[in-house]
């Protein structure tokens, strides 16, 4: 298989903004601006790892074929068959959104495997992007695309979050040790995006949950940067097989500064 140094290639390119609705010439977007912009951010996530061999296989990304509601649509990435490969790192693109990036995600060594859920917005049909890195220096490319009947972006904004972060988190009661098990959370937030009117017709500014992370007796199990293309009411579930038994602490930062903590407790059996 060829390696590709510092980008995707011009080839890999066209294919992908093909599968996004648009070309290099940028005819889905005016003047071409928007596209290139979306491709340097592309790059970028391909350039972080240097010299990077480009997989097409061994992550699946997983959305439905036509979402009815642009502004809550599920998302689901998996690793499979990456033999002995650990994904350290993966990065959501919505090349046709206002912001294309989604989430970013950093993974420890308790998450072998990825198995991630969550929620974001689309502003139209277009074509998910999901970029992994891997600990041995690859990158693992998967796309899909979506219909989308009503777009994500219009939906008009809710009220200031202040009093609306309320976090939630589902863990195990006890974990058997080197399996993996099971982690749900969602924090109560309407991601204002700056982007729609509210019901007075003022448009607020944009307001997000910009961090989230999971830890474990102060190590990192999953980390997050979150944009204002994912959906209101962050939702996050993913698996990852604890190597001890301890705190397990949760954190999420909105953009002001503010911060939701919760800790549950890790038990091995």
């Amino acid at each position: 298989m060829p390696t590709y140094s510092h980008a995707i290639t011009s080839t890999r390119r066209r294919q992908l903004l093909a599968a996004a609705g648009a070309s290099l010439l940028g005819c889905a977007f005016p003047g071409g601006a928007i596209a290139s912009a979306i491709w340097r951010q592309l790059d970028a996530a391909v350039q972080s790892v240097g010299q990077s061999e480009i997989l097409d296989s061994g992550l699946q990304l997983t959305l439905p074929l036509v979402a009815e509601d642009g502004s809550s649509v599920p998302l689901t990435v998996s690793s499979n068959g990456l033999q002995g490969r650990r994904i350290e790192r993966l990065e959501i693109f919505a090349p046709n959104n206002p912001t294309p990036e989604v989430a970013i995600f950093e993974f420890g060594p308790d998450v072998s495997r990825v198995e991630l859920m969550t929620r974001i917005r689309l502003s139209e049909s277009q074509t998910v992007i999901a970029v992994a890195h891997t600990s041995d220096g690859k990158v693992i490319v998967a796309e899909r695309a979506v219909r989308v009947t009503v777009s994500g972006c219009i939906a008009p904004a809710k009220s200031d979050p202040a009093s609306e972060m309320k976090a939630r988190v589902r863990v195990p009661q006890s974990w058997t040790t080197g399996d993996t098990g099971e982690v749900l959370t969602m924090i109560s937030h309407p991601m204002i995006t700056g982007l729609a009117a509210d019901a007075s017709g003022n448009t607020p500014s944009e307001r997000i949950i910009r961090s989230f992370q999971a830890s474990l007796e102060g190590e990192p199990v999953v980390k997050a940067q979150y944009f204002r293309s994912l959906s209101a009411n962050p939702y996050l579930k993913f698996q990852f097989a604890p190597s001890k038994a301890g705190e397990l602490h949760f954190e999420w930062t909105e953009d002001t500064g503010r911060k939701v903590e919760v800790t549950e407790k890790v038990s091995l059996a």
